[in-house]
């Protein structure tokens, strides 16, 4: 899995703090040293409509269709665009291996069972389009292992909820890994205060 933001609202903690002071009427109070403070004070308090004047696009390439499906129940603050396996051959792309069933750590009977059904699989997609079919007809043979890229935006109030339900240790290994990603990059990008209070 490889994530990067490809988009991120500029001065976003500009942009929340005149936000949230509309309510307040409280504008002049803005300062540069203030508005982290006074973010995370908003959080705290509960009052995260502001934050929703914000957004963030992760560009993610190589999670599994299982994991895009998880996203996918995510609708308010969040679109995305997704690789389409209508389109794009699907022949030579790459699988998601869960930990459980890695071969290379487990070298075990069950791991054997899982890369021979994925093999399975796509070797039928291939020969599917050999005979023909359309690629939107045979990727009905394609497991939910196979790996998908996509671009995604939230809001930031909406990443936080995102974040909240998905780096819970009863959440996926997958979509925990992504949502660590996410965190980890905003608080690259110098937002901490946004999702810093949110574990793991």
């Amino acid at each position: 899995m490889k994530v990067k933001i490809l988009d991120i609202t500029t001065d976003a903690l500009y942009n929340i703090s005149m936000a949230a002071r509309r309510c307040y009427n409280s504008r002049e109070k803005d300062t540069l040293q203030n508005r982290e403070a006074f973010v995370k004070g908003l959080i705290k308090s509960g009052h995260e409509t502001p934050l929703e004047f914000c957004y963030v696009v992760f560009d993610v390439d190589g999670i599994s269709r299982s994991c895009l499906q998880q996203l996918a129940r995510h609708r308010i603050g969040v679109g995305m665009c997704v690789q389409s396996q209508r389109y794009v051959d699907q022949s030579n792309n790459r699988y998601v291996i869960p930990p459980s069933l890695d071969y290379n750590k487990n070298n075990d009977y069950k791991s054997i069972i899982f890369e021979n059904a994925v093999q399975n699989c796509l070797n039928a997609y291939k020969e599917l389009l050999a005979l023909g079919v359309p690629k939107e007809d045979a990727r009905f043979v394609l497991p939910e292992a196979m790996c998908t890229n996509l671009s995604i935006y939230f809001n930031f109030r909406e990443l936080r909820h995102f974040l909240s339900l998905r780096l819970d240790k009863h959440a996926q290994h997958e979509i925990r890994a992504l949502a660590s990603e996410f965190k980890r990059l905003m608080i690259e990008r110098g937002l901490g205060c946004i999702v810093e209070d949110i574990g793991e």
